[in-house]
């Protein structure tokens, strides 16, 4: 593990020395299928359309955390989240870049995961993943919570800049790579 945070960390302190950002763009979109199955949407600006490190980090929103289990995460009981816990999944290393349910990234990615699998009532969710290169140049992201994927219309898909239609994404996708 410690060998995997080595980039990371160098990356992160060569954009604190140069006091610059990576810069966000609109490579990550999320919907609810019509059998209202949660998916979600990574495009990359590499060359073999690869990303880095994405993953899904669930945490009990704001303004939920004095709330009882019962009003914070639903109708089941369960044990108050401690602050530093959160639910999805996060992957490691490099990954091709695909369209996949939302709780199931794909097997190869060798995803671990934490927390129940699917979208949980009070929870803010991200959605990330970094410039498959070295450069630091670019990072991808998505927010949302389950109230905001249900009120999608059909074709219609989150992202960073809010809903549009999906060829509307794949069109500004396309033209972040180009920029």
């Amino acid at each position: 593990m410690r060998a995997s945070l080595v980039p990371v960390l160098a990356g992160a302190l060569l954009l604190s020395v140069t006091g610059c950002s990576p810069e966000q763009r609109p490579l990550v979109a999320v919907y609810v299928d019509q059998r209202g199955v949660p998916y979600a949407l990574l495009r990359s600006c590499d060359d073999d359309g690869r990303v880095r490190g994405p993953g899904l980090r669930g945490t009990l929103a704001r303004g939920t955390e004095g709330a009882a289990p019962d009003e914070a995460r639903g109708s089941a009981p369960a044990e108050p989240l401690a602050e530093d816990s959160w639910t999805g999944w996060d992957t490691r290393g490099h990954h091709e870049a695909a369209d996949f349910p939302l709780f199931a990234p794909p097997s190869s990615w060798s995803a671990e995961t934490r927390g129940p699998q699917s979208l949980q009532p009070a929870h803010s969710y991200e959605l990330a993943f970094a410039d498959p290169d070295d450069s630091y140049a670019y990072t991808a992201s998505v927010t949302f919570d389950a109230r905001e994927l249900a009120a999608l219309p059909t074709g219609q898909v989150l992202t960073g800049q809010g809903a549009m239609p999906s060829g509307a994404f794949e069109d500004l996708a396309r033209q972040a790579c180009r920029g």
